[in-house]
């Protein structure tokens, strides 16, 4: 507990010295006036986009549930995804913060804990997959944006870099003796064996399931397009308009970049991140962090079902936790 204290604490510092150090360098004689001129309406799409990406999130999530316990109602799912969602966010749980929140949730509907998590587990494996193979595609658009300088370089190895990844994971994804393997290095335990069994069957419901693994992670990849879009109309809502071919080079590198554990929720790192690329891009550093931040802003205020659903709710300390449950 006071470990996990600590690097919280430890994480809001460096995102706040992050966020501080990166707002110092902003000319607000030129930016406030940025913020007075926003376009409403695409401001509103904004929001509408930020909806639209959690409620998707919440269906591929429900997808692969189903195929264990099909009991969680689609309206059900995009409750628990919101209330998790804003709790991760909100409360110093650390990255599986809103995967608790989800445990809890589903104990609470009898769910099994095995099928609560495996269902878990296989949407981040597919979310790695969809990540890291845009985080790919990324990187080879800023590598041709910027050819023949040492960024540009340093995409494209890095590009390769994220398409051997995709391939070890699809592998894990997709074939169906990756189970087999993760069973027999289970096996050398008895103990672990023995406790892991309900896990291991319910992972291999999904090994003739590729036809659903293969739509899910269309759908994944589908949703992780979401901050190219944000990024795109977030400038233009400003009138400081990117090309999408720079939020496409920028985006999907910041996703990746943001979930190293250096920060809090990657705040400060991925605007950081964001804002040296796209300065690297040629674009207005002043004008960068105003899109990011109000970015940022319209994101909170997307959460706020979240919060609403997340009150209404029994507390979250009624129910077991995925540790004590094991």
């Amino acid at each position: 507990m006071v470990s996990r204290n600590f690097r919280v604490i430890l994480q809001l510092a460096v995102s706040l010295g992050l966020l501080a150090l990166l707002v110092s360098q902003v000319d607000w004689s030129r930016s406030v006036p940025l913020l007075a001129r926003a376009n409403p309406w695409l401001v509103l799409a904004l929001l509408v986009i930020y909806a639209a990406d959690r409620v998707l999130m919440a269906l591929k999530w429900r997808q692969l549930l189903r195929v264990l316990d099909p009991r969680l109602g689609k309206l059900g799912a995009v409750r628990v995804y919101y209330e998790s969602t804003f709790v991760g966010f909100a409360m110093p749980l650390g990255g599986l913060g809103p995967d608790i929140v989800r445990y809890v949730r589903l104990t609470r509907l009898g769910i099994a804990p095995h099928v609560t998590l495996v269902s878990m587990g296989m949407e981040r494996l597919v979310g790695f997959v969809a990540t890291i193979l845009l985080a790919a595609v990324g990187l080879a658009v800023l590598s041709a944006l910027v050819s023949g300088s040492t960024l540009g370089d340093f995409a494209a190895a890095a590009s390769a870099c994220a398409l051997a990844a995709t391939s070890l994971a699809a592998v894990a994804l997709f074939h169906p003796r990756a189970i087999d393997v993760g069973e027999r290095l289970i096996a050398r335990s008895r103990r672990i064996a023995h406790r892991a069994k309900n896990y291991v069957d319910a992972a291999r419901a999904f090994a003739s399931r590729r036809r659903l693994l293969v739509l899910n992670l269309g759908l994944s990849m589908l949703e992780q397009t979401t901050p190219v879009w944000t990024y795109w109309i977030g400038s233009r809502a400003l009138e400081t308009p990117f090309s999408l071919a720079a939020c496409l080079a920028v985006a999907p590198v910041t996703i990746v970049i943001q979930r190293l554990p250096l920060s809090y929720g990657g705040l400060g790192l991925r605007e950081g991140s964001a804002a040296a690329l796209l300065v690297a891009l040629g674009y207005d550093y002043s004008e960068v962090l105003i899109v990011l931040m109000m970015l940022f802003v319209v994101f909170i205020v997307s959460l706020l079902p979240g919060a609403v659903i997340f009150k209404r709710s029994p507390r979250l300390a009624e129910a077991p936790t995925p540790r004590a449950a094991r």
